[in-house]
């Protein structure tokens, strides 16, 4: 018989954290679900972890894959995801004990598609909630949202009908290990016919991990970014997708250069590709930041544009 809810937990070097998460997911009060462990060839403690709590729980499978990153992960997990929804954690955060119960009693008296939740952003001095209510909850309303960061594009505080990956074809892409989630949105949400209700309440926990890709901008990073943008220029046919598009191609240049990983050559053609991304911007201080560096005064340039 199916579970509910299928959980889809990537970890990779995860020893330190994994114990909260999954303690975090076994405390649940909704019980009938199965949880889908993927190790990419983690070279600490995880598997030892993995293995134990599978063996201490039948809800719980283990899956190992050699080091191939997050999405090919997260691919292995739906390819063997039999809940009737689903939903994926990260291994450095935790949950709230009654989310699966709160999000699948939504779902089933809504008879939605996606339910989306508010979440918590936690570090080591703070905890705060983050709301995420659309605009409207029409698919590409949703969908736009998430390119003007009003909607986060992560996959872990949305329950999705599992189906829907069946049914669409929704696929992750090698090699591109960050916003991998967004572009399932990007697959799914073009479809008309999407239902999707809206719960204002916080579950997710959130962990700012230093230590991760996404707080971590490399020369690496900025390469797998360039092919997310390329993935989603492929796949968004919006009538306003070339204007998305550019946005973020602007956004990715603009992180190579505060993180001082862009050669000369790739800010010049930048500065002359995003001239009218760089006029349109709201902060004089940016601004003014880009015409110095538009005259090589580059030391003033980092002065100016940053987090």
């Amino acid at each position: 018989m199916e579970p509910l809810i299928t959980l889809i937990l990537p970890v990779y070097n995860a020893s330190l954290t994994l114990p909260r998460t999954i303690e975090s997911l076994l405390a649940q009060t909704l019980t009938d679900w199965e949880l889908l462990i993927i190790n990419d060839g983690s070279t600490d403690n995880s598997s030892i972890l993995c293995n134990q709590y599978a063996s201490q729980d039948s809800r719980i499978h283990v899956f190992y894959q050699k080091n191939a990153g997050v999405a090919m992960a997260r691919q292995i997990g739906m390819d063997n995801a039999h809940g009737i929804y689903s939903i994926h954690i990260d291994a450095d955060d935790w949950v709230e004990s009654t989310m699966l119960e709160k999000l699948y009693l939504k779902a089933r008296e809504a008879d939605a598609d996606v339910v989306i939740a508010d979440y918590f952003i936690n570090s080591s001095a703070s905890e705060i909630i983050v709301k995420q209510q659309p605009s409207l909850t029409t698919p590409h309303t949703v969908l736009q949202d998430m390119f003007k960061n009003k909607i986060f594009g992560a996959l872990w505080h949305k329950l999705v009908r599992t189906e829907l990956y069946r049914k669409y074809n929704l696929r992750f892409f090698y090699g591109i290990n960050h916003c991998e989630d967004l572009l399932i949105w990007v697959q799914l949400l073009q479809h008309k016919n999407i239902k999707i209700v809206y719960l204002p309440q916080a579950f997710y926990h959130y962990w700012i991990n230093n230590n991760s890709i996404t707080h971590n901008f490399t020369r690496k990073t900025y390469e797998i970014r360039l092919k997310f943008r390329d993935k989603l220029n492929d796949l968004l046919h919006l009538s306003n997708a070339s204007e998305i598009v550019a946005q973020v191609s602007f956004s990715i240049f603009t992180e190579g250069f505060i993180y001082n990983i862009l050669t000369k050559e790739e800010i010049k053609d930048g500065l002359n590709l995003y001239k009218n991304q760089i006029k349109h911007l709201k902060s004089l201080k940016w601004r003014l930041g880009f015409i110095m560096l538009s005259y090589g005064m580059s030391n003033f340039a980092h002065k100016l544009i940053h987090y």
